[in-house]
């Protein structure tokens, strides 16, 4: 007997509605639905509490093949979310650049460098376009780290938009160091995207 059909059932032999099995749970009614109508299967945390809940064991619930199943989906979710906050962490490091002093800056006949909040007022609006755009970099790795257990492909590739976009927002302005660090971390981004497929 499947997992979907022994879940129906143990449910049935307590005459309970999905939703008071959901209620138990501490889940939703619709992932009660998926699991028995064999859609899917529970975490391994939601496999403990189903099985103290029944007062079964997880081998009783499961076959060998089921079980490496959810373990392999576990694993899975598991490496998603540390890539995910990995991506949110390299984009918070984009912060840096507002410490560093890899800007160069003419001070007579020699160029210095100093950190983003030290550039001249002559360069009023490239300062705040910088500051503004690598606050907003930040700000997307604090988001990417608050929400990495959510898979969503549409977050890593505004991640590296944002830093590509530094990147070339740097250049541009002929800042290479900044640049060049950004690049480094997309690099690092696009190893472990790799890695990842």
């Amino acid at each position: 007997m499947d997992f979907n059909e022994k879940l129906k059932q143990l449910r049935h032999n307590k005459e309970w509605t999905q939703e008071e099995l959901a209620e138990k749970l501490f889940i939703s009614r619709t992932a009660i639905s998926k699991w028995e109508s064999g859609r899917g299967f529970p975490s391994i945390e939601s496999l403990k509490a189903i099985s103290q809940v029944f007062d079964v064991s997880i081998d009783e619930l499961l076959s060998n093949s089921e079980l490496i199943s959810i373990a392999e989906n576990d694993k899975k979710k598991q490496q998603q979310k540390f890539q995910h906050l990995l991506l949110g962490i390299l984009d918070c490091m984009a912060g840096l650049l507002l410490f560093l002093p890899i800007f160069g800056q003419t001070q007579g006949k020699d160029i210095v460098f100093v950190s983003m909040w030290q550039l001249s007022s002559e360069t009023a609006a490239l300062k705040s376009v910088s500051l503004v755009f690598v606050i907003l970099i930040v700000l997307y790795g604090v988001f990417e780290i608050i929400f990495a257990h959510k898979e969503q492909i549409a977050m890593i590739r505004i991640s590296l938009i944002l830093t590509l976009l530094g990147i070339l927002l740097f250049i541009m302005t002929g800042h290479p160091y900044p640049s060049t660090y950004l690049l480094m971390i997309l690099a690092i981004k696009g190893l472990f995207l790799l890695e990842r497929h």
